[in-house]
Parts: C-alpha cells; structure tokens; sequence
C-alpha cells in the first residue's frame, strides 16, 4: 500500500455528533408534524437542499406540506436556527485526531453534503469547540451547496480527487453513510465508515494506515459536547 497524503472528512455524524433530538423534535412541533414522522420527511428533499438548488423556505414548505402545513418567513428563520444548531454540536475527539493528523503532515479535506445556511454556521457560530477553531486545519473544505453536487455522484469525489494533491490511494475517505464509502472506494480511495467512534477511528488510522501516532487513549474528550 502507497503511503497515505490525505485524509477526507465528512463533516455530520464525523466532525459533529449526530443530531440533537430534542431540536428535532422542537422543530417537528413548529410545523405540527408528529415527532415520530418527522425525521422522513426531513430527509425526504435534504439532498436537492444540501444540493443548493433548493431555498429554505421550499425546503421547508416541503417538510410541512406533508403534515399540512405551510411554512412562511415570519418562522423560517427559527425553523434555520433550530436546524443547524442541531447538526453543529462538534465531536471534541475527532477535532483531536485532525489535529494530530495536520501535526504529522497529513493534507486534511472534508467533503460533505451541506446547504448554504449549514455553510454559514459552519464558518460563523459553528466554528469553534471550547475555544479551538476546528476547521483552521483543512487544506481544502468542499461542500456539495458550492459545485451542485451531491454524494454519493461519482462527480463530487472527482472534484475532491482534484484537490487531493494524491493519487486515490494515497487518500482516506471518512464517512458515516455506507453509500458514500462505497462510492469513494469504487473511486480508488481508501475508505472508513465511521460508526460512531472517534477512539475507533483513530486506531484504524494508526494501525491500518499508519498516519495517526497517537494511542485513543490520548485523545482529549468533552463530554458535554456529546447529546
């Protein structure tokens, strides 16, 4: 195996933990949707969203239009903040293994499907955990709002491959979505699918890849980062 030069993180359920239930189903109550259907009826267009060909006030009205009702611009900025704080409550272990990863000379990307307003919380509100900037490490950030594209298309990981500055199997692909790991491997990349932990992660990067020197046991955690 060729030595790893870059390493590509998915940013929801990767750099974040997965989303807050109790602002999901606050913004169930919002539109009078059932707290239990909800969350079919947010993913249902969350990709032409994430695709940035969709606004937020369609998106939403979409969600709502399957329980009947209809969003106007009155809660739409509520309905924005209750959403992206759910998704921007960021994974201190994994911030540390980015860390650790720029620290040995890695190239750091991430490549994650991703609205407008999802990429401004990122860059503003969303940006820091317990006073460290998360994303001062990446090299490249690409989200599928900027080039249209969404994962798993082939288009988006060749669009990614480009800033690699490596060949596909000098990267590492980080994805909780099954189908996006396939996609990057069917690619020539290396992949992982993460699960969920970050001390697993890393000792996949330090035993399989060899680009982590560093135990799970070193990585500095915050428990109340985690819901």
């Amino acid at each position: 195996m060729k030595p790893i030069k870059t390493i590509i993180f998915d940013c929801g359920r990767v750099i974040t933990y997965d989303q807050k239930k109790h602002l999901a189903d606050e913004m169930a109550a919002i539109i009078g949707a059932p707290a239990e259907e909800f969350p079919k009826a947010y993913a249902a267009d969350r990709g032409e969203y994430d695709r940035g060909v969709m606004s937020a006030l369609t998106y939403w009205n979409k969600v709502a239009g399957r329980f009947g009702t209809r969003v106007d611009e009155s809660i739409l900025p509520r309905l924005i903040r209750l959403d992206q704080e759910s998704w921007f409550n960021i994974n201190a272990e994994t911030v540390a293994i980015i860390g650790k990863l720029k620290e040995q000379g890695c190239r750091l990307l991430i490549l994650s499907n991703m609205n407008k307003e999802g990429k401004e919380c990122m860059f503003g509100a969303g940006r820091s955990v317990d006073g460290t900037d998360w994303i001062e490490p990446f090299d490249e950030i690409i989200l599928s709002c900027d080039l249209h594209l969404i994962k798993p298309e082939p288009e988006i990981y060749r669009s990614c491959l480009a800033s690699a500055e490596a060949d596909p199997d000098e990267c590492v692909f980080i994805d909780d979505t099954l189908a996006n790991v396939e996609a990057a491997r069917r690619m020539g990349m290396h992949a992982i699918h993460f699960t969920g932990s970050a001390r697993r992660l890393a000792s996949i990067l330090a035993d399989e890849y060899k680009v982590l020197q560093t135990a799970p046991s070193d990585l500095s955690r915050s428990p109340s980062q985690e819901v």
